[in-house]
């Protein structure tokens, strides 16, 4: 009797470990392309993309959240390219209010930019900017690197590109360099603090001659949030245990 007793409790206590919020957020927002990991309140994103006709180059990066330094959560919902639906978490970190632009924002203005006469945006910024450094990535094709604050990190040193307004996703090259309006690139902590850890290699703004309208205020108190995405059957398993709900609450209180 005492057996089944205490092989009860185990079975209870393993239940209860797999159902604790951190394990739900694991299970559900993991898969092959997105690898989380929490170390020490530290959340550990991987991303891989593997090369297709779309993106010839694979695709890697990693990101890295304090979960104690958490503004806001939110749930959006969503499709992917294949139609599937899908649960997204929104994690807005806390941010210090920038009062004023600083003197490590470097301003490139269309003309500076016409002096170049290249095919890509990033070689028209090689000499325009002190600090950044424009070379070859060494990939097959001799993709370009871009990087403002030296190598921080083995696979992700690439500045964040805002074109805008909004975060690229994709390749820098694929904008036309003739439709930059212009290109301010922000080296400072201050500054790019206020695009989380999407900012943590630098931020290069490109407003284009579409967007002219688009004026950038540095001093709002808006981030760009980490979002982590679920889809499929593993977002409708989430959805049917509200799971989704428990793992807001327990990364707001942290």
């Amino acid at each position: 009797m005492k057996k089944i007793i205490l092989l009860f409790l185990i079975t209870c206590q393993a239940w209860a470990q797999t159902n604790e919020p951190s394990a739900l957020f694991i299970r559900y927002f993991s898969s092959p392309n997105q690898q989380l990991m929490l170390k020490h309140d530290t959340l550990w994103v991987y991303w891989y993309e593997a090369a297709n006709k779309q993106n010839p180059k694979e695709f890697r990066d990693t990101s890295a959240v304090d979960l104690r330094q958490i503004a806001d959560v939110k749930i959006i919902k969503g499709r992917n390219m294949d139609g599937k639906k899908g649960i997204g978490i929104q994690i807005y970190p806390k941010m210090n209010p920038v009062e004023k632009r600083s003197s490590q924002t470097i301003e490139i203005d269309a003309q500076k930019l016409s002096q170049t006469n290249t095919a890509s945006v990033t070689q028209k910024l090689q000499g325009q900017a002190a600090g950044v450094t424009i070379g070859n990535d060494n990939s097959p094709g001799g993709g370009t690197m871009v990087r403002i604050r030296g190598i921080g990190s083995i696979n992700a040193n690439s500045p964040l590109y805002v074109v805008d307004g909004v975060p690229l996703q994709g390749n820098i090259n694929s904008i036309n360099p003739n439709d930059i309006a212009s290109v301010e690139v922000l080296k400072d902590p201050s500054q790019t603090a206020l695009y989380g850890v999407r900012g943590a290699n630098g931020v290069i703004l490109i407003n284009t001659n579409k967007g002219q309208e688009q004026k950038w205020d540095l001093t709002q108190s808006t981030v760009l949030p980490l979002t982590l995405w679920s889809w499929g059957t593993t977002s409708v398993e989430m959805q049917k245990t509200r799971a989704e709900k428990r793992i807001v609450s327990w990364l707001k209180g942290k």
